[in-house]
């Protein structure tokens, strides 16, 4: 039994990893077919960004999203937990980053307590 225990471990902790590396790499690779990285989509559509309440209803899916896909951010297991929740932080900011709002960078900023904050590009 401790056999078992010990292999689901081994095995979950080598799939948070993973997920975390394909994190990284999709950015680097996202034209290649072969990289299997679990997402989700975030739909805001709906919302109006340029408000801080559609913002933060944004930030909120974006969060979700990211621990969904990058695994339990309080599991027992510390190396586990803390995998996951770097996972989940460096999901945020990509995607944060790539939808490129003042709004949700200003809510990001807000809510993660960055000590440099990320800055949008503007285009002039």
């Amino acid at each position: 039994m401790k056999t078992i225990a010990q292999n689901h471990r081994n095995f979950t902790l080598a799939a948070v990893a993973a997920v975390c590396l394909a994190a990284v790499a999709a950015g680097a690779h996202a034209d290649e077919a072969a990289v299997a990285v679990p997402t989700r989509t975030v739909h805001y559509a709906d919302l109006n960004l340029n408000t801080q309440a559609g913002a933060a209803v944004l930030y909120k899916r974006i969060r979700n999203a990211a621990e969904q896909v990058c695994g339990d951010v309080g599991s027992r297991d510390l190396a586990q937990a803390a995998a996951a929740r770097a996972c989940v932080d460096r999901a945020i900011f990509a995607s944060v980053h790539t939808v490129n709002n003042p709004q949700l960078t200003s809510e990001y900023n807000a809510r993660s307590g960055a000590a440099q904050p990320i800055n949008v590009a503007s285009v002039r």
